[in-house]
C-alpha cells in the first residue's frame, strides 16, 4: 500500500513486495517464495486470533483438487505474474461472498461454479479479467460487455482489474448477483 501511494503502480509494487520478501534477490521459477506470494494451498490455515472486519463471510472449505487439476490452476495463475496477488485476493473475497464455490481449470481461463458457473477469470499481466452472468444488466463505466477468450456466451459483463481497491462491496454484490442468477435456475 506504501508503495501505491508513492506512485508505483499495482503490478510493479507487487513485484517489489514478492523480492523483498525473497531476500532481495529476484523472482524466478526456481526460487521458492515466502508467504507473500504463495499460492494458496489445499489444507486450510489456522484462523487469526482477530479478523478485520468485513463484510464477507468467511470462505468455506472446499474439497482439494486433484493434482492435475491443480497444476492447470497453477499454470493459469502464473499467467498473472505481478497481478498473482490481486488474483488470489479476489478469489478469497469470491469465497467469502459464495458459500461452497468450486474452483475448475478450463482452456485458458479459472471457471467458479457454485454448482453452475456464474464466473469466469483471465489472467494477464497487465490485468485481471473478471467475467459474470448477469444477463441484460445495463454495462456502464465498471460494468463492460465481456471480453474473455475462452468463457462461453453466459459470461455476459465483464469487470478489469488492476488495483486491489476495485475489490470491494460493489464488486461482491455483482459477484452475488451473478451466482445468485445462475443457481437459482438449477
Amino acid at each position: 500500500d506504501w508503495l501505491r501511494g508513492q506512485g508505483f503502480t499495482f503490478q510493479r509494487a507487487s513485484w517489489l513486495e514478492r523480492i523483498h520478501a525473497n531476500g532481495g534477490k529476484p523472482i524466478f521459477g526456481e526460487t521458492p517464495l515466502k508467504a507473500v506470494s504463495e499460492p494458496p494451498t489445499a489444507e486450510p490455515a489456522p484462523a487469526p486470533a482477530a479478523e478485520p472486519v468485513r463484510s464477507v463471510a468467511p470462505p468455506r472449505a472446499t474439497p482439494a483438487p486433484s493434482a492435475e487439476a491443480a497444476a492447470a490452476l497453477e499454470k493459469l495463475i502464473a499467467g498473472a505474474k505481478g497481478y498473482r496477488p490481486l488474483y488470489q485476493m479476489l478469489e478469497t473475497a469470491i469465497r467469502g461472498a459464495v458459500h461452497e464455490v468450486a474452483l475448475a481449470p478450463r482452456p485458458g481461463y479459472i471457471s467458479y461454479g457454485g454448482p453452475g458457473e456464474f464466473a469466469a477469470v483471465t489472467l494477464h499481466p497487465s490485468e485481471v479479467r473478471l467475467g459474470l452472468d448477469l444477463g441484460d444488466r445495463p454495462f456502464d463505466a465498471q460494468v463492460q460487455k465481456a471480453k474473455l477468450k475462452g468463457p462461453g456466451p453466459g459470461i455476459t459483463h465483464m469487470v478489469v482489474l488492476t488495483d486491489a481497491r476495485q475489490i470491494n462491496g460493489e464488486l461482491l454484490g455483482l459477484i452475488k448477483a451473478a451466482h445468485e442468477r445462475i443457481n437459482k435456475q438449477l
